[in-house]
């Protein structure tokens, strides 16, 4: 029988796993993700600037999640071609890993995680595209692809040089078994740029990166929330072992079918629609949950797809979101083993 670890590691690579693993039950998080992570990233939890200038503000209408205060970008898209004299690069070795990685494994442990069973996820929250537009604002940084794209493309060159620079550390101090890039390029409706900007501008730089992390022994994960399928063959060619928070405005029975020979999809849950409002019934939820299990964990026999559910409580206390995921993963825990017994049953 599979270890949570042996069976997650089995649906990145291709193959049919014993149950369908679940997002942040099945793994450990640590970083951005779970939590704000390293300071330089998201915030510092006292100044509450990053290791780029940027101050970040974290709203309860969000659940607390990080965003640029307004007014704090530190550029403009007319400033792009000078943005070498502008910009200063965070000392990632000026962060005490060290004490961060003590914290987290006292974490894990606190839970009864075994990381001989369990594997580690490192978030790094501001991908390529996300660090330019919180250097700009989400406006600008458009502005800046459109008309700049050789020096926008530099920039990012440049942003991924230090985001190899964390892949390394999360490897080395946390020993992390995977590495998840957040950058939303893509909005509900449609990506922020066109595929040939993202091709041109993006694409060769996230490329590099991932190829980093295959390097370092971790398998390259990307975030983006949104409506990926313009740009879902590039991601794939970017090298990314897996597509996380992919949400069901795209066709994701349609993609698992399609790509789970060399893909894996991780969520699936509405935390858009019904499921996700602030009132949802506990039989709203377990429906939806239920609905993930049945289009997605079967499209072939499990094989390309981890679940991954959340709730956005109106609040940023960690009491309030451990509550309200808590109905998201009671039930899908509840319905992973269920089927795993099933289907052992129909092997046997």
């Amino acid at each position: 029988m599979y270890t949570p670890k042996e069976n997650y590691f089995a649906v990145l690579e291709h193959e049919v796993p014993e149950w369908t693993p679940i997002c942040f039950f099945d793994s450990f998080s640590t970083g951005f993700g779970s939590l704000p992570g390293p300071g330089f990233e998201k915030g510092d939890p006292v100044t509450a600037l990053d290791g780029f200038g940027i101050k970040w503000a974290y709203p309860a209408s969000g659940g607390g999640a990080p965003v640029p205060e307004p007014g704090s970008a530190v550029m403009t898209a007319d400033d792009i071609l000078d943005w070498e004299s502008i910009i200063t690069f965070p000392d990632v070795d000026a962060f005490d890993w060290d004490s961060y990685a003590e914290n987290e494994y006292a974490l894990a442990k606190s839970k009864g995680i075994d990381f001989e069973k369990t594997p580690i996820d490192f978030g790094s929250g501001n991908g390529p595209f996300e660090r330019l537009a919180a250097l700009m604002s989400f406006e600008e940084a458009l502005l800046a692809i459109a008309t700049e794209p050789e020096a926008s493309k530099a920039l990012i060159e440049r942003i991924v040089d230090y985001k190899i620079q964390v892949a390394e550390r999360a490897r080395e101090y946390l020993h992390a078994d995977m590495f998840t890039s957040y950058d939303d390029t893509c909005t509900q409706r449609m990506p922020f740029v066109s595929p040939e900007q993202y091709r041109e501008v993006i694409k060769p730089g996230t490329t590099r990166l991932y190829d980093a992390v295959k390097d370092l022994g971790m398998y390259p994960i990307s975030h983006c929330c949104g409506f990926v399928e313009p740009l879902l063959e590039d991601m794939i060619e970017t090298g990314a072992a897996a597509w996380t928070s992919a949400q069901p405005c795209n066709d994701l029975a349609g993609i698992i079918r399609k790509y789970d020979d060399r893909f894996t999809v991780i969520g699936g849950f509405d935390s858009n629609g019904p499921a996700g409002l602030a009132d949802a019934d506990d039989e709203t939820i377990v429906a939806d949950v239920v609905r993930c299990f049945d289009e997605y964990a079967n499209a072939d026999n499990g094989r390309g797809y981890i679940f991954w559910g959340f709730r956005m409580p109106n609040s940023t206390d960690p009491a309030d979101k451990a509550r309200e995921n808590g109905r998201v993963y009671a039930a899908a825990i509840k319905i992973a083993k269920e089927r795993s017994a099933s289907r052992r049953k129909s092997v046997l």
